[in-house]
């Protein structure tokens, strides 16, 4: 009766990096919808697979050793906002 039961999940261990991808899937879905650009979205991809790179060792490890990719991952949340701006002006100047 002790004995934890068996279950076939996999193992929620490393669950902050599921939830990054999730983040991820969603932000795509929100930029694609919001720009309706194809180059908006990828750049907005780009940026937050930067944040991604957090829970890769590999990848954290290439990140890490460019400065100028650092810089890019510190002040994403301005460049997402930015563009965010833009394609909402675009779209009002446009009407």
């Amino acid at each position: 009766m002790d004995e934890p039961q068996s279950t076939n999940d996999p193992e929620m261990g490393n669950h902050f990096t599921y939830w990054s991808i999730v983040g991820i899937s969603a932000l795509l879905c929100f930029a694609w919808l919001l720009t309706g650009s194809l180059t908006l979205t990828l750049i907005i991809i780009v940026l937050g697979l930067l944040h991604l790179a957090q829970f890769f060792p590999i990848a954290e490890a290439i990140v890490r050793s460019d400065p100028i990719l650092l810089t890019i991952r510190r002040f994403s949340l301005l460049f997402v906002l930015v563009i965010t701006g833009i394609a909402i002006a675009i779209r009002y100047l446009r009407l």
